[in-house]
């Protein structure tokens, strides 16, 4: 199994759409849904379509929406979501992994940098400016195909900056 571990704000919005938009999305409904960046939607939807991948919630919106009205709301192949945990995004992911021994592959994207030093081959960071961007887009089609590791854009939180 492919997984895609995905954040959503900063990823699927930023504060590019927010100034466009006048505001960020909380749901699913129709003007919501408008302040969605639509190409980093599609960018998402082509990775899970060419790669097999599969999509966990990462992000908060796990704690506020059901996994189906996700994966409804946005046409993604969202399956699940990580658990909240007393600690960093990346220990819950560790410990959704830890769970799922069928996953081969993975990736994350996520404007935050609080991954574990393990999953920093995995992991994609985007700017919470932009959201995902195409060069993020094709570091985890890389990643998903077992060809290459990932990338940040700031150091990880283990890192000195």
């Amino acid at each position: 199994m492919k997984v895609l571990f995905l954040d959503i704000d900063g990823v699927l919005n930023s504060r590019r759409t927010l100034i466009a938009h006048n505001g960020l999305p909380h749901g699913f409904t129709p003007d919501d849904m408008g302040m969605f960046d639509h190409a980093a939607i599609g960018l998402v939807r082509d990775l899970c379509k060419h790669s097999g991948a599969v999509v966990v919630l990462s992000s908060a919106w796990r704690t506020h929406h059901l996994v189906e009205e996700v994966a409804v709301g946005l046409g993604l192949p969202v399956i699940d979501r990580t658990p909240s945990l007393a600690g960093n995004r990346g220990q819950e992911i560790a410990a959704w992994l830890a769970e799922h021994s069928a996953v081969m592959v993975y990736a994350i994207v996520d404007d935050n940098s609080d991954m574990l030093e393990s999953q920093r081959a995995h992991f994609v960071q985007t700017s919470e400016e932009e959201g995902l961007s195409y060069r993020d887009y094709v570091a985890l089609k890389r990643i998903l195909s077992g060809e290459d590791a990932g990338y940040s854009h700031k150091a990880l939180f283990w890192e000195e900056v």
